[in-house]
């Protein structure tokens, strides 16, 4: 029992002291990874670039509501 307490203490006082998401983790920052790939014609035959692709490429987050122009100027 005492290291499980270690060990949830350890974890909440981490959580506590971490910093936020990074700024590539926003929806906008993602689509925009996503153009890029296209523009550089990365991965042609099962990736973004790649003719009829459908899935969701780099995206994996809910929108911030902000451009990634916006995000770069934050740090």
């Amino acid at each position: 029992m005492m290291g499980v307490g270690a060990s949830a203490v350890l974890f909440f006082g981490t959580r506590v002291f971490a910093r936020g998401s990074p700024k590539t983790m926003t929806k906008e920052w993602q689509e925009a990874s996503n153009e890029y790939l296209k523009g550089q014609n990365s991965e042609p035959i099962t990736g973004v670039s790649s003719e009829g692709y459908v899935g969701p490429g780099m995206v994996q987050s809910k929108p911030s509501g902000k451009k990634p122009e916006e995000l770069e100027e934050e740090e």
